[in-house]
C-alpha cells in the first residue's frame, strides 16, 4: 500500500466516500427513520468541517460507542412498529454514519467503502427502477473513484474518473455474458416483511377508500398481451375477494382465511376446468409487500416457473406464495367465458350471505331490500331492481362523496346518492344479501392505458370495486354498477368519468406531468422503464431457458456445456485483449518510452540510426547532422536520461519535466525536412 502523508480527515478520497454515503441515505428516505437519517447528515457535516479545517480532533471511541448504544436502543423500542427488513436497514445506516465520524484510519476507508457497496445493495431492494439504476452506478463509480484517489493521491479527479469509467465499460459486456448464462436460483431465504411500505389496496376496504387511491398516479402494473389486448370493458382486474362486512367494512372473510390455510396444509390447489376463449400475458408487477396478484377472471399460470410462484384459491384470487418485496413478473392466461360456477358453493353459501351482527345499522337499507323481495320473486329480477334504483334517482358519480360515518349504506342509498364506485358496490352486494342472493365485493383494477400496442400501464388511480352474485348454474357473475350510472369510466377510464378539476387534483405533480413536453418525456421514460423490467428485472429462469432453447434448438447438456465453454473463451479473449496491450505498455518506463520516442524522431530527420550505441555516443553521432539547437536539445536530453536511469528512485516531477522536454524537442525536430 502506498503511504499517504496526509490524515484521513484532510483526504479528497474521505471527503468523497462521505458525500457518496449521505446521498446513499437520503435516497432510501422512505424506509428509514428520520432520526436515523439526521444521524447520517451530521456525520457528514462533520467530515466536511474537519476536511476544511474548522475542526481537527476526532471524536474518541468511547464518546461514538455510547453514541451507538442510545441509537441502538432507540431502535429496538422503534423495531416493534416497523418491522425486522427496516430495522435491519436503519441498523446498517447508522453502523456506517458511526464509522464515518469515527474515521482516522485507512481500515476506517475500507469498512466505510465496503458498508456503502452494501448500502447501494439495500437501495435495489427499494428501489428497481431504470433511473434508479442509474443512480445507483454513479454512486458506485463515485466510491471506486473516491477508492482510487485514496492510493494514488497526485492523480487528479478528472483522470481518476476516466479510468474508472473505462474499466467499467470494460466490464459491462463481460457482466452481461455473465448475466445471461448464470443459472437464475431460487432464493435461499424469504425477505422479511417491512410495515411501512405498505400501498395501495388493503384487505379491509371502507367505501370512501378506494375514492381516496384515485388521487394517486403511482404505477401498480404492467400486462403485455402476446395476442389481442382485451376490450375496455373487458379489463377487470381482479386483486382482493372480500366477503365479510360488519355494516360499515369489507374484509377477507375469517372462514376463507382459515380454508385456505387447511388447503395449503394439505398441499390442494384450486384447479377449475376451462373453455373458451383466452388471453395469454405478462404482468410485471409493482412492491406492495402483500400476497395478491393481478389477472382477469379466470386467471390461471401459463407457464411453469409462474405456476411455482402463484397459489390460487377457490374465490377466483391468485396469491403469491411470498410477499411482493420487489418487483415481480408472472405469466397468466384468463378464460373470461369459463364456468365460474367450480368452487364450494357450501362455503361460497356460507360466507356470502354473511350480514353483520347488529340489526341498528342500515335499518332503511333492510327494509328497500325486503320490499323488493316481495315483489320480485327471481335473483335476475332483484338484481334488476336494484340496479334500476340506481338510475332513476339520479345517483351521481364522484371523487369527493359526503362522509358517511355512521350509516353508510343508508345514507348513501336514501340520502346523498353520490359517491364513488366503492359506495355502489358494497350498498348493492349488501341489498343483495338482505334479499338471500350471495353476493361479495372484489377490489381490484379496471382499465389500463395503452403505453405501446400490446402494453397497458395501470396505475393507482385506476382502482375499482365491483361485485359477484351467485345466480345458481351460472355460478358467480360479475355486476358493475358504476356501469350504469357512469358508462363512461368503464369505456374510457376515469378522467372521462368525473370533472377535469377534480381528477388527480391534489396531486400537483401528476397534473404537471399532463403537460405535452413533461407527457412525451414521461412516456419515453416509462418506455424505457418498462423494458427494463420486462427484460432485465423480468429475465428469470424461464426467459433463460428460452433463450438457451433459440441459441441451441434442443437443449441438452452437452450443448450447454459446449456454451458455457465457448462464452468463458469469449471472456477470457476480452480479458486479453483489455490487459495485454496494458502489460506490454508498462513494461517500459514513461521515462524510456519518451526518449525512444525522441530517438526515432532524430532517426527520421538525419537518417541515423541508433543500433546499440548508448545515449551519449548517439548524440555524437548526430550532432553534426541536426541543427545547433536541436544538437544541443538532444544532447541534453541523452544526459538528463543517463541521470534518470541510473538514479536510485528518481522523483515523479523529475520525471514530468524530462517528458515536457521530449515533447518540445519532438515538436522542433518534427519541423526539420527528412533525411
Amino acid at each position: 500500500m502506498q503511504q499517504i502523508d496526509k490524515p484521513i480527515r484532510n483526504q479528497t478520497a474521505s471527503l468523497l466516500m462521505a458525500c457518496v454515503f449521505c446521498i446513499l441515505s437520503i435516497s432510501l428516505f422512505e424506509p428509514l427513520l428520520f432520526w436515523v437519517l439526521l444521524i447520517a447528515i451530521c456525520a457528514t457535516v462533520m467530515r466536511v468541517v474537519m476536511y476544511i479545517g474548522w475542526y481537527q480532533p476526532v471524536p474518541s471511541p468511547r464518546t461514538i460507542n455510547l453514541l451507538g448504544l442510545l441509537c441502538c436502543v432507540c431502535l429496538v423500542w422503534f423495531s416493534f412498529s416497523i418491522g425486522l427488513l427496516l430495522t435491519m436497514v436503519n441498523l446498517l445506516i447508522l453502523a456506517g454514519a458511526l464509522k464515518l465520524m469515527l474515521l482516522d484510519s485507512p481500515r476506517d476507508l475500507f469498512h466505510l467503502f465496503c458498508t456503502s457497496l452494501f448500502v447501494i445493495g439495500i437501495g435495489f431492494t427499494f428501489h428497481q427502477s431504470f433511473i434508479m439504476t442509474l443512480f445507483y452506478g454513479l454512486l458506485t463509480i463515485a466510491l471506486l473513484v473516491a477508492l482510487a484517489r485514496y492510493f494514488t493521491p497526485s492523480q487528479s479527479l478528472p483522470w481518476h474518473t476516466k479510468r474508472i469509467l473505462t474499466m467499467g465499460l470494460q466490464a459491462l459486456p463481460i457482466a452481461i455474458l455473465l448475466f445471461l448464462i448464470v443459472p437464475k436460483l431460487p432464493p435461499l431465504w424469504k425477505m422479511p416483511v417491512a410495515k411501512s411500505t405498505e400501498t395501495g389496496l388493503t384487505d379491509t376496504v371502507s367505501p370512501g377508500d378506494i375514492a381516496s387511491l384515485t388521487q394517486s398516479s403511482e404505477l401498480i402494473f404492467r400486462a403485455t398481451f402476446e395476442g389481442p389486448v382485451p376490450d375496455p370493458h373487458e379489463r377487470y382486474w381482479r386483486a382482493i375477494t372480500l366477503e365479510h362486512f360488519d355494516g360499515k367494512q369489507w374484509t377477507v372473510s375469517p372462514l376463507r382465511k382459515q380454508a385456505r390455510q387447511q388447503y395449503r396444509l394439505l398441499n390442494y390447489e384450486f384447479n377449475p376446468k376451462l373453455s373458451g376463449s383466452w388471453w395469454q400475458y405478462e404482468v410485471i408487477a409493482q412492491p406492495t409487500n402483500k400476497h395478491w396478484l393481478y389477472g382477469i377472471d379466470i386467471a390461471v399460470p401459463a407457464d411453469h416457473a409462474s405456476d411455482e410462484m402463484i397459489w390460487r384459491g377457490a374465490d377466483y384470487q391468485i396469491l403469491s406464495e411470498s410477499p411482493l418485496s420487489t418487483r415481480r413478473a408472472y405469466r397468466l392466461r384468463s378464460y373470461p367465458n369459463a364456468d365460474m360456477s367450480q368452487t364450494l358453493e357450501s362455503l361460497d353459501q356460507r360466507v356470502n350471505l354473511q350480514q353483520p351482527a347488529t340489526t341498528t345499522l342500515n335499518p332503511l337499507t333492510q327494509q328497500w331490500a325486503a320490499e323488493i323481495a316481495m315483489r320480485h320473486p327471481t335473483v335476475a329480477a332483484r338484481i334488476q331492481a336494484v340496479l334500476n334504483y340506481f338510475v332513476a334517482k339520479g345517483f351521481t358519480y364522484t371523487l369527493t362523496p359526503p362522509a358517511m360515518p355512521d350509516q353508510p349504506v343508508d345514507d348513501f342509498l336514501f340520502t346523498h346518492q353520490q359517491g364513488f364506485c366503492s359506495h355502489y358496490a358494497s350498498a348493492m352486494a349488501y341489498a343483495l344479501r338482505l334479499m338471500d342472493i350471495p353476493a361479495r365485493m372484489v377490489a381490484g383494477y379496471h382499465g389500463g392505458e395503452t403505453l405501446q400496442p400490446g402494453v397497458l400501464s395501470v396505475y393507482q388511480y385506476d382502482a375499482h370495486a365491483w361485485i359477484e352474485a351467485w345466480m345458481g348454474d351460472r355460478g358467480w357473475v360479475r355486476f358493475d354498477p358504476t356501469a350504469v350510472i357512469a358508462p363512461q369510466r368503464i369505456q374510457f377510464g376515469i378522467q372521462q368519468a368525473v370533472e377535469e378539476e377534480a381528477f388527480l387534483a391534489n396531486n400537483q405533480l401528476a397534473r404537471l406531468k399532463q403537460l405535452p413536453f413533461l407527457a412525451d418525456l414521461q412516456i419515453l421514460y416509462s418506455l424505457m422503464d418498462y423494458q427494463w423490467s420486462r427484460w432485465v428485472l423480468g429475465f428469470d429462469a424461464q426467459r433463460q431457458q428460452n433463450l438457451l432453447a433459440l441459441l441451441l434448438g434442443k437443449v441438452t447438456g452437452e450443448k450447454v456445456t459446449y456454451l458455457v465453454l465457448a462464452i468463458f473463451g469469449l471472456i477470457g479473449l476480452l480479458l486479453a485483449l483489455y490487459f495485454i496491450p496494458h502489460w506490454r505498455k508498462q513494461r517500459v518506463a514513461p521515462v524510456q518510452q519518451w526518449y525512444h520516442k525522441a530517438v526515432a524522431a532524430v532517426t527520421r530527420c538525419t537518417g541515423q540510426v541508433r543500433a546499440n550505441r548508448g545515449p551519449e555516443a548517439f548524440a555524437n553521432a548526430v550532432q553534426s547532422h541536426l541543427p545547433a539547437s536541436a544538437s544541443a536539445q538532444f544532447s541534453a536530453l541523452s544526459e538528463q536520461y543517463i541521470q534518470l536511469q541510473y538514479k536510485p528512485k528518481p522523483q515523479q516531477h523529475e520525471e514530468k519535466a524530462f517528458v515536457r522536454h521530449c515533447r518540445a524537442f519532438i515538436r522542433q525536430i518534427s519541423r526539420q525536412p527528412a533525411a
